[in-house]
């Protein structure tokens, strides 16, 4: 028996199995992909299954899924948490960020933190020692950055990204590259001095698909955590339904 945590983004699903706090199998499929959802279940019983999306339109996934679970749940950044918050437009608020900023108080309690996921946009989120989501910050991601510089004008070529690029590229090509690399390594640096200039003592963990190469670049015990939405969607959902959580584990540990 286990409960089931969905991150549903635009493109792609992540999709985890917890019994209680204990993380039992994680997956990452398109965001469509009802079957393959079902076969990563199996025959196993889930207890309950909680949904936090940022996709336009899940309702295809969501159908399936009520029609074979009693208890499907649909998380929003409204939804109740251990965490008091400050932000204040909560119904524009991604259910991301809420599950992120719970997450990273959760590795870091009785401590600031500082949430950053790096996805195709990157997300800065701010949690006083309190517990207290501050709020925090929306930037283009490294893939976004390229697509755009080359969208936007009329020579400049689309890129693959290079997170080892040198400062000063030798090319147009390794030029765009060291313009996105160290563009966002410069930018997360900015972000945790000005946390870490509110709250010396923060915290940072990094999330989404390029936290580790750049947790390691960045070489200050950052620490980076493949997971970190899953986990705070399933600290919601057990704050919601009543059931005590133990914390979580800082992911890989600090980078470096």
């Amino acid at each position: 028996m286990a409960d089931l945590i969905l991150d549903i983004g635009n493109s792609r699903t992540k999709a985890a199995l917890f019994e209680g706090d204990r993380l039992l199998g994680l997956t990452a499929l398109a965001s469509d992909d009802a079957s393959g959802l079902e076969r990563f279940l199996g025959a196993l019983e889930v207890v309950h299954v909680a949904i936090g999306s940022v996709a336009g339109d899940s309702s295809q996934l969501l159908g399936r899924l009520n029609g074979r679970h009693p208890r499907v749940i649909q998380l929003t950044a409204a939804s109740p948490a251990p965490n008091p918050s400050a932000y204040g437009t909560t119904a524009t608020l991604g259910v991301d960020r809420w599950a992120n900023a719970v997450a990273a108080s959760a590795v870091f309690p009785k401590r600031a933190a500082l949430a950053v996921d790096l996805g195709t946009c990157i997300t800065y989120d701010l949690v006083a020692p309190d517990g207290t989501y501050l709020g925090g910050a929306i930037t283009p991601g490294s893939r976004m950055r390229a697509s755009a510089m080359h969208a936007y004008s009329a020579r400049l070529p689309l890129v693959e990204l290079n997170h080892l690029a040198p400062a000063f590229g030798d090319s147009t090509e390794t030029s765009l590259q060291a313009g996105v690399a160290h563009g966002v390594l410069a930018e997360l640096e900015h972000f945790i001095t000005a946390a870490r200039s509110l709250h010396p003592d923060a915290g940072v963990v990094l999330t989404g698909g390029d936290a580790l190469p750049h947790a390691r670049a960045l070489k200050s015990g950052i620490f980076a955590h493949p997971f970190l939405t899953l986990e705070g969607l399933r600290i919601i959902l057990h704050h919601g339904l009543g059931i005590e959580h133990a914390g979580i584990r800082s992911g890989t540990g600090p980078a470096g």
